[in-house]
């Protein structure tokens, strides 16, 4: 019995022995080792979530976050996945848009934030939303707030037709008032779709001027009507018109305009005008009151010889600017040459 129960303590012993060893090298035995590689940085959270109705459809926009959750700075920033609910249809939220950063559509960026649209809705239905930020490696941070609306039918186009008139460098659009509505008017740029309208405020009335335009240029208006609900203001699709403003700013009236008889000739110059878009010029005869312009098209030169005189004893010329667009100047102070002594 003794020896049996001496065999199993050795057994015993030596087993133990094995598991210290083996444990011995997990821990490498009190040496220090490769410390434990450290948890993803979580993305910070997003708290400003909003919507707005334009164009007939649900903009959601929020400020894309810049820290994680640690407070450290985000470095790689993948995306975002849009959650969306539906409470009158029974739908748990599920995931509306994934948003890669890499990728160019479905959304666009203006400063800080980040827009998308939804135009899956049905009127009467209530709607949730919510967003959470995602790395390039999958990682999610924490959901946003909760955006809710019920959905409701937008505002119709406004009636047209749509007044136009051009000016220089500004475009006026007037069109017919509708009671209980104010508007917004949008001007697409190169084609790009405007998140913003023309006007800084809300229009009361049918009428609209933008200025600061570039002469020559095509512009794409949409004007859309606007009506509050429900403490949003819900804006419909637009009546679209092209309007081009053009230069209507003629140049400064030539100075120093003097006739002299010149043989059998009579020859106008005159002062150089100033204007980067300048033409030439048009010279003008004037008999018994009349005025005759003897220029085809505008002169470059800054004099003119008329030799169409042998029948007049005395005649008055006077001098105008042209500019590229074809505005002309107003006269310039007429001169008299006397022919026939």
């Amino acid at each position: 019995m003794m020896r049996l129960k001496g065999r199993l303590t050795t057994r015993s012993l030596l087993t133990l022995a094995l598991s210290i060893g083996i444990l011995c090298l997990i821990i490498s035995c009190g040496k220090k080792g490769d410390p434990l590689p450290k948890g993803l940085p979580v993305p910070g959270g997003i708290g400003d979530l909003s919507g707005e109705v334009r164009d007939g459809v649900l903009f959601l926009s929020f400020t894309m976050p810049t820290k994680n959750k640690d407070g450290s700075d985000i470095v790689d920033l993948g995306g975002f996945r849009v959650m969306k609910s539906c409470s009158n249809c029974n739908a748990a939220f599920g995931t509306l848009k994934e948003i890669r950063l890499d990728d160019t559509s479905g959304f666009t960026i203006q400063g800080t934030r980040l827009y998308v649209y939804d135009d899956d809705l049905a009127t009467g239905y209530r709607y949730a939303y919510k967003v959470h930020p995602v790395t390039e490696k999958g990682t999610a941070g924490d959901a946003s707030n909760v955006f809710l609306i019920q959905w409701q039918e937008p505002p119709p186009k406004p009636a047209g037709p749509v007044s136009v008139k051009v000016n220089d460098g500004a475009v006026e659009l007037s069109w017919q008032q509708d009671e209980g509505y104010s508007y917004n008017v949008y001007r697409h740029d190169e084609n790009m779709y405007p998140l913003f309208p023309a006007n800084k405020e809300l229009l009361a009335q049918p009428f609209f001027v933008d200025t600061g335009l570039k002469n020559g240029q095509k512009y794409l208006y949409e004007i859309r009507k606007v009506k509050e609900k429900g403490g949003l203001r819900w804006e419909g699709e637009g009546l679209k018109v092209e309007a081009t403003p053009r230069d209507l700013t003629p140049p400064s009236v030539p100075m120093g305009a003097k006739a002299e008889k010149r043989g059998n000739a009579a020859r106008v110059s005159w002062t150089a005008s100033e204007g980067k878009d300048l033409a030439g010029y048009h010279v003008y005869r004037l008999i018994a009151g009349k005025a005759q312009r003897l220029t085809k098209v505008p002169v470059r030169e800054t004099f003119y010889v008329d030799h169409d005189i042998a029948p007049y004893r005395y005649l008055s010329y006077y001098v105008t600017s042209v500019d590229l667009s074809g505005n002309e100047s107003e006269p310039s102070t007429e001169s008299v040459v006397v022919l026939k002594e």
